[in-house]
């Protein structure tokens, strides 16, 4: 019986035990259940139009960048305050002599400074200013984070190709290769022929199992550019060209308006002019009025103070604030004529090199892509018909296979052209 009821308390103990251990489990944290399901509402295949909509909404690094502007908005509020009124107390006391009045004075007093000559008003621009071109320079890295997530999704693209490009190789390949046991099984090829098609066919594989993890390298880099983790997205969209770009001329009257590096410099430019103006403004004094009384002991009195105050400027004319903000003006001046220099030789490289990046894609589709496929069908006729070896066939869908691939990489190039151009002249700031 004591043996019975010692098992029993055994196990209520473990029984309470174990539901101690799922009380103690703690619930499910709301920012994980919510990132999961927003990670859960990612789409698996994107366009690039949906990548740059997902950098411009959800990125954490975008929110961030933005962020940056509301400590620029904070300078309007610190423009448009007043300056605080000063209060001063001050006594006299009969030291010595004769009383001509009363013994004991108290002074209280009340002054403002007044903003007479606008101060107020060029503070409020120069912080209006500031929070301008702090929206271009947001604006500016955007353009740029912009690029690179272009660049990135050309790159997914074209791995996503290639492992197509491999794989439909893989099934041709894997074809012949029944056919070349086929005729070895028969006596019309010999078994050094199905140890080289099957050496090539295991090579090709390693070749497939790169190619994937480079597809994956490629999603990885891209989710990590928007700032989300654990989304493997694939690129949907071709590689071809799909833009009419115009002429260079009319690219750099486009670039002038809107590339957003520009944009940033002419707004550093006012922010200049404007502390410039801040600074002058600043020298004329600020007159300041002031009220109080005087309360007097003995022969008790009451006397009303009024009285007006200004500042002489014989030595600090704010000569300092000024030379300050005039050099700064002549910098941010020197800025542009740097920034509009770079930009143009940016653009003329990459329209050229984009033109080039096109003959050369066009030559390659002419003269070489369009042939692929009769030289390979003439290469498994030929070795059909006992014209050529295993080696001359292998060599045709090696020479297949590379030719596909450059074709994808050339695609590429001339992508990677166009996003270059297309940040070169701002065409992509409405992005």
């Amino acid at each position: 019986m004591k043996r019975f009821i010692a098992w029993g308390v055994l196990g209520l103990l473990s029984a309470g035990s174990a539901g101690a251990e799922q009380a103690e489990v703690p619930p499910p944290d709301r920012h994980t259940m919510e990132q999961k399901r927003s990670e859960a509402a990612l789409p698996e295949r994107i366009t690039l139009e949906q990548a740059l909509a997902l950098l411009d909404e959800r990125s954490p690094w975008a929110a961030a960048e933005r962020s940056r502007v509301d400590v620029a908005a904070a300078g309007r509020a610190e423009a448009s305050i007043l300056p605080n009124p000063s209060f001063s107390y001050g006594t006299q006391l009969l030291a010595a002599g004769v009383n001509t009045g009363s013994s004991v004075v108290h002074e209280l007093s009340l002054e403002q400074p007044l903003l007479l000559f606008g101060q107020r008003g060029v503070r409020r621009e120069l912080a209006e200013r500031n929070v301008s071109a702090e929206q271009a320079r947001v604006k500016a890295s955007l353009a740029e984070r912009a690029l690179a997530v272009r660049e990135a999704f050309a790159a997914l693209l074209t791995n996503q190709e290639e492992l197509r490009v491999l794989e439909e190789t893989a099934v041709d390949l894997a074809r012949v290769e029944k056919v070349v046991k086929g005729r070895a099984a028969a006596g019309d090829s010999s078994r050094y022929d199905v140890e080289r098609i099957e050496v090539e066919s295991r090579a090709l594989e390693v070749e497939v199992m790169n190619a994937r993890a480079s597809v994956d390298d490629a999603s990885g880099r891209l989710a990590a550019l928007l700032g989300i983790e654990g989304w493997h997205p694939r690129a949907q969209g071709s590689l071809r060209i799909t833009e009419s770009l115009p002429d260079l001329p009319l690219l750099w009257e486009s670039a002038q308006q809107r590339r957003p590096s520009l944009v940033a410099a002419r707004a550093r430019q006012a922010v200049a002019r404007g502390g410039l103006d801040v600074a002058r403004r600043d020298r004329l004094p600020v007159p300041s009025v002031a009220a109080g009384v005087m309360l007097t002991r003995n022969e008790k009195s009451t006397i009303a103070m009024v009285g007006v105050g200004l500042p002489l400027p014989l030595f600090d004319r704010n000569q300092g604030s000024i030379a300050r903000a005039s050099a700064e003006m002549q910098a941010e001046a020197r800025a542009m004529e740097a920034e509009l220099a770079e930009a143009r030789a940016e653009l003329a490289r990459a329209h050229a090199v984009l033109e080039g990046r096109k003959a050369a894609l066009a030559r390659l589709e002419h003269d070489v892509v369009e042939r692929l496929p009769t030289v390979r069908r003439m290469a498994e006729d030929a070795y059909r018909e006992g014209r050529g070896g295993i080696l001359e066939l292998l060599d045709a869908f090696r020479s297949l296979k590379d030719m596909r691939v450059l074709h994808l990489k050339q695609q590429e190039t001339v992508k990677l052209a166009e996003a270059s151009v297309l940040f070169a002249a701002g065409l992509d700031s409405a992005h």
